[in-house]
C-alpha cells in the first residue's frame, strides 16, 4: 500500500522486486494525491501511472487539473508507463485526456461496477464469429 512504501522503502523495493520477477506489473495508483510522491517514480520500476480522479473529476472545468493531468500523463509516458485516468465521469473529461495522450481510464462514463459473475457470464454467452474461408 501507498502507506506501507512511505514507511518502509527498502520493504516497499523489494515487493516491487518480486513481483516482477514472476511477471507481475506494477502501478502507482492515486498518483498527485495523498501519499503518492514522485520519490516513487525514482525508486520502483513501475508500468503504469493511475492519475488520481481528485485530479480527473473537474478536468473540464479546472485548468489547474488540466495542468496537472498533462504533467502527469507526459511524465509518465517519458518514462514508458501506461497512463490510467481515475473518475471518468463524462464524455468532455474523456475527450480531454484522449488528447493529452492518457491511454486508459476508468470510471462511470466508460462502465459502471458490476459484479465478477456478471462479466463472466456476459463473456461465456458472447461465442466468437464463425469464419467462412474460401480454399485456393
Amino acid at each position: 500500500t501507498e502507506t506501507a512504501a512511505v514507511t518502509n522503502f527498502d520493504a516497499a523495493e523489494e515487493f516491487v522486486r518480486r513481483a516482477r520477477l514472476r511477471h507481475c506489473r506494477v502501478s502507482l495508483d492515486d498518483f498527485g494525491a495523498g501519499m503518492s510522491s514522485f520519490e516513487y517514480l525514482r525508486r520502483f520500476p513501475i508500468d503504469a501511472i493511475k492519475i488520481d480522479g481528485s485530479f480527473v473529476q473537474h478536468i473540464a472545468d479546472s485548468r489547474f487539473d488540466r495542468e496537472i493531468v498533462s504533467a502527469i500523463a507526459g511524465i509518465a509516458r517519458s518514462m514508458g508507463c501506461a497512463v490510467v485516468a481515475e473518475k471518468v465521469e463524462g464524455k468532455s473529461a474523456l475527450e480531454i485526456l484522449v488528447g493529452m495522450g492518457v491511454g486508459y481510464g476508468q470510471g462511470y462514463f466508460l462502465h459502471r461496477p458490476e459484479p465478477l459473475e456478471a462479466i463472466a457470464a456476459r463473456a461465456a454467452a458472447e461465442k466468437p464469429q464463425a469464419r467462412v474461408g474460401v480454399a485456393k
